[in-house]
C-alpha cells in the first residue's frame, strides 16, 4: 500500500515517524511519501516532498510572509495525489493546513483520509467539525474525551492512546537524561515557532534572572529554529540544547513550559512545571479565552484531569514576577504544592496507562481499513454541531 502522510511541525514528524514504523511492520509492501521532516525521512527511506521547517508558522503576519511556501507545498501535494495516487491519505494534526488543503484535495481524487490527532475542535472553532465530518473516513484521537466529543458530533472518530506515553516510556527505559547535580538547571521549552519563541522565550529568562545563584536554565530548542533566534537569550546562566527536550526534562528540577503536547510529556516524566504562554494583545486575549472559549483550561496536563494540576498563566498573566512566584515552591520537594501535583501526575499516568501504544493502534486500523472493504462505521443518529 502507499501512504501519503501530511505533518507540519516538530511534532507531527515525531508522531508520523512512529506511525510509518509502525506501518512497516504491518504492511511489508509499504510505500510513503509525505510532508514532514527528518525523522519521517529517516523511518519512511526518503525524502519529503516539501520539509515541514518552511511552513511552520503560526500568527495571520507569519502565514502571510510564508504563504508562498504554503501555496507551493500545496501544489506539491496535489501533484502527488494526481501523479503517484495513495491508497490513503492521512493527515497528523497541523490543522489549518490540513483542513485548507489537504482533505479538500483527497476528496477531489476520491483517496480515503484517516486524520491521525485532528485538530482540537472542542477548543475552538467548532466550524471545523463540519469538514471533518465531511471530508475525513475516520479520525484517531489520541486523548481519551476527544473520540467521544467527535462522535457525539458526527465524526467517525476512534481512541488510539497517547503517544507521549510511548515517547516518554522510550526515554525513561533507556535512562537518558541530561543532568548535571551540581548545577540545578530550569528547562524552558518556549514553542516550536518563531513567534511563540519571541513571546514566551523574553519572559522566561527574565524569570530565571530573578531566580538565587546556583540556579540556571537551559532552553529546550526546536529542531526546525535557527540557533539564531536563541543566541540573544544566551548567558552564563541560560544555555541552549537542541532537539533533546525529553533527556532535558528528564533532568531538570523544574520547567517553565508553553502549551501543547510538552506539558503532558512533562508531567509523564514526573518533571514540576508552570504553564505559560504569552499572546498579542494580553489582556483582551486572556479575556477572550476566560468568556469566550467553550474549555476551562489551556493545558493539556489539567484537561485531561479536569482539575488544575498545573498554573496557568495566560496572556497578561505571563510575567516574570509570576513565573517565579509559581515556580519557587516546586523547586522544594517536601512542599506541600510539589507533593500535590507529583500526586496528581501519578493519576494522569494511570489514567492513561493500559491504552494502546497510539502509532501502533493507529497502524493496525489504518491497515486493516485498507484490506478489507472500505466501509468506515459512520456514526449514525442525532448530530450536535
Amino acid at each position: 500500500m502507499k501512504y501519503l502522510l501530511i505533518a507540519g511541525e516538530a511534532s507531527g514528524d515525531e508522531h508520523g515517524a512512529r506511525l510509518i514504523a509502525e506501518l512497516r511492520k504491518v504492511d511489508s509492501a509499504a510505500t510513503f511519501a509525505f510532508i514532514g521532516g527528518d525523522k519521517m525521512a529517516l523511518q519512511a527511506g526518503v525524502a519529503p516532498l516539501y520539509h515541514y521547517r518552511e511552513i511552520a508558522v503560526m500568527g495571520f503576519t507569519a502565514v502571510l510572509r510564508t504563504l508562498r511556501k504554503i501555496r507551493l507545498a500545496a501544489r506539491l501535494l496535489q501533484e502527488e495525489m494526481r501523479s503517484n495516487p495513495p491508497d490513503v491519505v492521512i493527515p497528523i494534526d497541523y490543522g489549518g493546513f490540513n483542513l485548507r488543503y489537504t482533505l479538500p484535495l483527497a476528496h477531489r481524487y476520491g483517496v480515503p483520509v484517516v486524520y491521525y490527532i485532528p485538530p482540537k475542535v472542542w477548543a475552538s472553532r467548532r466550524r471545523r467539525i463540519k469538514q471533518l465530518r465531511r471530508y475525513t473516513d475516520i479520525c484517531l484521537t489520541i486523548l481519551p474525551f476527544e473520540a467521544d466529543y467527535l462522535s457525539q458530533r458526527g465524526v467517525n472518530a476512534r481512541y488510539v492512546g497517547n503517544p507521549s506515553m510511548a515517547s516518554v516510556g522510550d526515554l525513561l527505559a533507556s535512562n537518558a537524561k541530561l543532568c548535571d547535580t551540581n548545577r540545578p538547571y530550569i528547562a524552558l521549552l518556549p514553542g516550536s515557532r518563531e513567534a511563540e519563541i519571541a513571546r514566551n522565550l523574553p519572559m522566561m529568562c527574565q524569570a530565571i534572572d530573578l531566580l538565587p545563584a546556583p540556579w540556571r536554565a537551559v532552553i529546550a530548542g526546536a529542531p526546525s529554529i535557527d540557533r539564531a533566534h536563541y543566541t540573544p537569550y544566551l548567558s552564563e546562566r541560560i544555555e541552549l540544547v537542541t532537539d533533546k527536550t525529553l533527556p532535558l526534562l528528564a533532568g531538570s528540577s523544574a520547567a517553565l513550559v508553553t502549551s501543547g503536547t510538552a506539558t503532558l510529556e512533562t508531567a509523564l516524566i514526573g518533571t514540576p512545571q508552570v504553564v505559560a504562554y504569552r499572546l498579542p494583545a494580553g489582556r483582551l486575549a486572556r479575556w477572550s479565552f476566560d468568556h469566550l472559549l467553550p474549555i476551562s483550561y489551556f493545558s493539556l496536563v489539567n484537561l485531561i484531569a479536569e482539575h488544575p494540576v498545573v498554573e496557568e498563566l495566560l496572556g497578561d498573566r505571563m510575567t516574570p514576577q509570576r513565573l517565579v512566584q509559581a515556580l519557587v515552591p516546586l523547586l522544594d520537594r517536601e512542599s506541600v504544592a510539589y507533593q500535590a501535583q507529583q500526586q496528581q501526575y501519578h493519576n494522569i499516568r494511570q489514567h492513561l496507562r493500559g491504552e494502546l501504544v497510539a502509532a501502533e493502534g493507529a497502524a493496525e486500523i489504518i491497515y486493516h481499513a485498507l484490506t478489507t472493504q472500505w466501509e468506515p462505521d459512520r456514526w449514525t443518529g442525532d448530530v450536535e454541531d
